[in-house]
């Protein structure tokens, strides 16, 4: 029996089940699979419905009547018989974004919780190479700007070329700007050249500073770096405080350090 789950799209190179975006959109599988096979085949009816996905009639008219309720399923009488259509597929997109508007109202609420804890920062700490990546992939995921601390040399060295570059873009695309602070070296000069394109601000720290860590402060997070090569680590601070205090720190060097 032909499945409407198996269609597919192709996007970038890369194939994608089109049922398998859709739940990962928050939709249950067995709504997307009728919602799917409503498209597919048009007006029908419930047994029709239930045929074509393989489920008892009882279950799909439950689902179906459930999302009638939420408005991607619509119907209508013809010849005395109940005929079910699948809403316009902008629904679902409208229905996502009522979804996030919903959760961006409780946001504030939610953040306020994650510091409720009796005053205690959250600490998480990471270690190695790859878990520090996931450092560098919540520094993304807080869409906030960035104050950086970082040897270039070395962190270039760390975690590499191909690495850095992938993270320079990601953060470009989320307009999310960055003021670093690092040691004048001829890469580091190099990496200035690039600033404007890659909303990014250098300065070269005073004569003399020897970094031993590298250290990101965005939003209510200070994020801590060592490079030792036997056991890198990395440590993740979620508190205001702490945070305020990182960055008036850095504002202080920032004072201090130069353009070229």
């Amino acid at each position: 029996m032909y499945s409407v789950i198996e269609d597919t799209l192709e996007r970038g190179g890369r194939i994608m089940h089109i049922g398998t975006v859709i739940e990962n959109l928050g939709y249950p599988k067995n709504e997307v699979r009728i919602y799917l096979a409503a498209l597919d085949i048009g007006e029908s009816t419930i047994s029709d419905l239930a045929a074509r996905v393989g489920m008892p009639r009882t279950s799909a008219q439950s689902i179906i009547e459930d999302m009638h309720a939420r408005g991607l399923m619509n119907s209508y009488i013809k010849r005395r018989r109940r005929y079910w259509v699948a809403e316009n597929p902008e629904k679902l997109m409208i229905a996502l974004k009522e979804r996030e508007a919903a959760l961006k109202s409780i946001m504030p609420e939610l953040q306020a919780k994650r510091f409720s804890h009796g005053g205690r920062p959250l600490i998480r700490i990471y270690n190695g190479s790859e878990q520090i990546k996931q450092i560098m992939d919540n520094i993304i995921d807080s869409q906030r700007h960035i104050l950086a601390i970082v040897d270039w040399d070395d962190w270039l060295a760390f975690l590499g070329q191909d690495y850095l570059e992938d993270f320079i873009e990601r953060r470009a695309k989320h307009f999310l700007k960055i003021r670093l602070l690092t040691p004048q070296t001829p890469s580091a000069a190099e990496l200035k050249k690039r600033d404007e394109q890659e909303l990014r601000h250098t300065k070269f720290l005073p004569q003399g500073a020897d970094v031993k860590t590298c250290q990101f402060i965005y939003g209510n997070t200070l994020a801590i770096i060592s490079l030792n090569k036997r056991k890198p680590v990395g440590v993740i601070m979620e508190d205001p405080d702490i945070a305020h205090t990182a960055a008036l720190l850095f504002e202080c060097i920032w004072q201090h350090s130069r353009e070229s």
